[in-house]
């Protein structure tokens, strides 16, 4: 990843994270309120899969040898705790971990670091982040859903998209 990219990308999560945290002090209801609502599905999805995200980036920071996929993970890590912290200040609940996501932090974990670990990581990452485009297209495209999560949703769909163009790119890279 260039410098360029690195740049453009770093800009592009601080606006996001920006927008998230701004749609936040304007929601009406305090944060008091959203936390009394019983926890929507769209937060719940969106935590699971950001947290696991979290976790397996803070391994492969730990352990990744080739420099993209160190730099990645590094930069996914600090951008997963950026939006849960949001969700979690805006009143959703931490989730608990399903079994087989606990399972894939199991297994990278065990795992050598080296070109194995990195393509392993990196098709994690690339899985997860389809399952939480998914999440996000479907929070941002819902015409009655308003407020911070939708704010969150609508932000996440065009950076997901982009951490799969990337992640994709890395996977050709490593594959040869």
């Amino acid at each position: 990843m260039t410098s360029i990219a690195l740049c453009r990308r770093n800009i592009f999560i601080g606006g996001a994270v920006t927008a998230a945290m701004t749609a936040l002090a304007s929601v009406s209801a305090s944060v008091s309120a959203l936390a009394d609502e019983p926890p929507e599905d769209y937060a719940e999805q969106t935590l699971k899969l950001d947290l696991f995200s979290c976790d397996i980036s803070e391994l492969a920071a730990r352990k990744a040898v080739h420099p993209v996929v160190y730099k990645f993970a590094e930069l996914e890590s600090e951008e997963a705790q950026a939006i849960a912290g949001v969700l979690l200040n805006a009143g959703a609940s931490r989730p608990t971990r399903p079994d087989t996501l606990s399972q894939m932090v199991d297994t990278l974990d065990r795992m050598d670091p080296g070109p194995a670990f990195d393509l392993a990581y990196i098709q994690h990452q690339i899985d997860n982040h389809k399952s939480l485009l998914t999440v996000q297209k479907r929070e941002a495209e819902n015409a009655s859903h308003q407020g911070v999560q939708k704010t969150v949703a609508t932000v996440l769909v065009p950076l997901i998209a982009s951490h799969l163009n990337m992640l994709h790119t890395a996977h050709t890279d490593l594959a040869f």
